[in-house]
């Protein structure tokens, strides 16, 4: 399922009714999740420079390489700067390595952007995280944010561990335990997820 502003009202009424994020729900309103003019490979080259890092010093180091780049990562613009101009932007090596090489990936036609929008979940996560620089929780977060799949968990995120374990406790002891607790949100949990960053937040 995909998200679309129907989806997403009907996630958050159906979520209304859980004892534990209902709650929260209420509090926060309709999931604010972005719908239009998300470029996959944008999405994908902002969580490789991301990884790690705090939001603040993930939002200066992405600025500035869009103020070097162009105001949207396109693969041949990101390919044509010495890796020392990606390097200079406060960038780490591996990171100029990582974007670089999905740049080219693109660029080849070895990674097809609209062949995983039919591809399901594991394809998706397998293709992802054949690229350097690629794992799990950035390919989890892509089908979220990219491709706008309904029903993604990913209990590798911080943000979602911190969430679980307060509305949870101990019962959200490990990631397969959080697993087991999410699926009570089936067949919304991307959109429980947006929930959860809220109780964070």
């Amino acid at each position: 399922m995909k998200m679309t502003p129907y989806a997403l009202n009907k996630a958050r009424k159906a979520l209304l009714a859980c004892e534990f994020l209902g709650p929260t729900v209420k509090q926060h309103g309709k999931c604010l999740i972005k719908l239009n003019d998300v470029d996959p490979f944008d999405t994908l080259i902002v969580s490789i420079i991301s990884q790690q890092l705090s939001v603040k010093a993930a939002d200066t180091i992405e600025q500035r390489v869009r103020a070097l780049v162009g105001k949207r990562f396109v693969p041949g613009k990101l390919l044509n700067y010495a890796h020392q101009q990606l390097r200079d932007c406060g960038l780490s090596n591996r990171k100029v390595e990582y974007i670089q090489g999905i740049a080219q990936a693109v660029k080849s036609r070895q990674l097809n952007f609209k062949a995983l929008e039919n591809a399901s979940d594991q394809e998706v996560i397998e293709q992802l995280t054949a690229l350097r620089g690629v794992g799990q929780w950035t390919a989890e977060m892509f089908m979220i944010f990219s491709l706008h799949r309904m029903d993604i968990f990913s209990p590798l995120d911080v943000g979602l561990q911190r969430g679980m374990k307060i509305l949870f406790g101990d019962q959200a002891e490990n990631l397969s335990a959080m697993e087991t607790l999410a699926e009570r949100w089936q067949p919304y949990r991307s959109v429980a997820s947006w929930y959860l960053w809220r109780i964070v937040d």
